[in-house]
């Protein structure tokens, strides 16, 4: 459960940066965006001219190696489990993710078998949540 519920918060943005692939791996591909907390760094590679951007979030999930790597689970707890919490307080939720084909929004939402994205993880903490609740006067729709 979340334990700093924005339940007054209509709109949050968060940005992510995918796993790099094999294919970029082995070509040592030069990484243009760096993060750091909500700022988002992105330098033009020809002259090296940085743009910064602030977002609510600013996921660096290039190298797991990378100490500030945040992985499927923290992007869920910073995302998912104030959906999920604010649903249980009544209100709707929606989690969007935009981004141009092969930006890794299809690894955000779903994840893999073994590292599950944001939707799986938010069914089993939903389904979770309904069977812990010994409250026989809750109903569910």
């Amino acid at each position: 459960m979340a334990t700093d519920s924005k339940a007054g918060c209509n709109v949050r943005v968060a940005v992510r940066v995918r796993p790099l692939n094999k294919r970029e791996m082995d070509m040592k591909t030069e990484t243009v965006v760096e993060m750091k907390d909500n700022d988002t760094v992105i330098r033009n590679p020809r002259d090296h001219a940085p743009r910064k951007f602030t977002f609510d979030h600013s996921f660096w999930s290039a190298r797991p190696s990378d100490k500030h790597f945040a992985g499927q689970d923290e992007v869920f707890r910073c995302l998912g489990e104030d959906v999920l919490e604010n649903t249980f307080q009544g209100y709707h939720g929606c989690i969007f993710a935009y981004g141009q084909t092969g930006s890794g929004k299809t690894y955000t939402m779903m994840g893999s078998e073994e590292d599950p994205g944001i939707i799986p993880r938010l069914c089993k903490s939903l389904f979770d949540r309904i069977h812990a609740n010994t409250d026989k006067n809750s109903k569910y729709s």
